[in-house]
This record gives structure tokens, sequence and C-alpha cells, in this order.
């Protein structure tokens, strides 16, 4: 037996349910990827446009975390995203050291729900899944949101898992 096969029998997804959850993620960042190209930004600049326009507004330092970079990466992208006019910052009222960061309406209207951006994926989503049974949707929703939070879970992981590889190298480096 090959140590693909003893690897592939220690899952409990059959191999075709295997490649149809890898073949859907691939999927999805590939269009995410084209998506971003076609609008002339990066992909993690939609994918940060993204959270802010789910989440309404987002500090620059919690937009490292949810995002996985450094804060230089995120101070050199939000400054990006404002010279573009896709993001606004604010400073907090109640501590001025604070700042919020929020899309523009250029940005709502270029990536937020029923923007034209993300129509085709959101016409075609919301189609095949209004094609299930309330049911059956019910499942799909609960699959998707605890999978979101079993992928941020794995995400947070390996960010530790590389802050650590990082300190041990600088650390060695003295």
């Amino acid at each position: 037996m090959s140590i693909r096969d003893e690897t592939r029998n220690c899952w409990k997804l059959t191999p075709e349910e295997s490649r149809g959850l890898r073949e859907f993620i691939t999927a999805l960042v590939l269009n995410g990827q084209v998506t971003a190209e076609v609008s002339g930004l990066r992909p993690v600049d939609l994918y940060v446009l993204n959270l802010l326009d789910i989440d309404g507004r987002s500090t620059p330092g919690e937009l490292a975390q949810r995002t996985a970079l450094t804060t230089g990466a995120v101070t050199k992208l939000v400054d990006r995203l404002v010279r573009l006019g896709l993001v606004q910052r604010t400073h907090d009222t109640d501590d001025r050291r604070r700042v919020w960061l929020t899309t523009t309406e250029q940005a709502t209207r270029n990536i937020g729900e029923g923007a034209s951006l993300f129509s085709p994926i959101a016409r075609r989503m919301d189609d095949l899944i209004s094609s299930y049974s309330d049911e059956h949707r019910a499942v799909i929703f609960d699959f998707l949101l605890r999978a979101t939070e079993e992928l941020k879970e794995i995400t947070s992981a390996l960010q530790e898992q590389r802050t650590g590889q990082r300190a041990r190298i600088r650390g060695g480096a003295h």
C-alpha cells in the first residue's frame, strides 16, 4: 500500500467527497483572484474590502489579525485603498488614538451586496441555494458557519506558528 493510500484511508470523507471539497475551495480562491484582477485590485485588497463591508468598520490591528498580515503590510494596504477612494480612516470620538476603517460609497457600489462586481457569483449562488428545501438550506448554512469557524481557528494556529518561527529565527540571528 502506498503512502498516499494509507493517508487516504485515515479520512472519513470518500475520495470523491474530498476531491469535490478541494475543487470547491480551489474554484472559490480562483474566482476571488480573477474578480480582483478584473476590478484592478489585488486579491488581498478585495478580501479586506469584503471584511470591512461585512463588519461595517474595523481597526488596522483587527484587520492584521483577520488577514494574517503584519501591521506594516496592513498600513501599506490601507494607504493604497485610501488613495483609490475605497477606504476612509476616521478617528474614534472617544479615543483619538484609535482609527476606524470603513468602506466608502464607491467601494460599496463596487463590492457591497448587489454590487455589479459580485453580481454573477451572488446571483448564481442565490439561485443554487434557493433550489434547496428549507431543511437542506439549514444544513448548508450550518456547514458554512461551522466550516468558517474551523478555518478561522486553523488560520489562527498557523499565524501563531509562523510568529513563533519568526521569533526563533530572529533570536538565533543575534
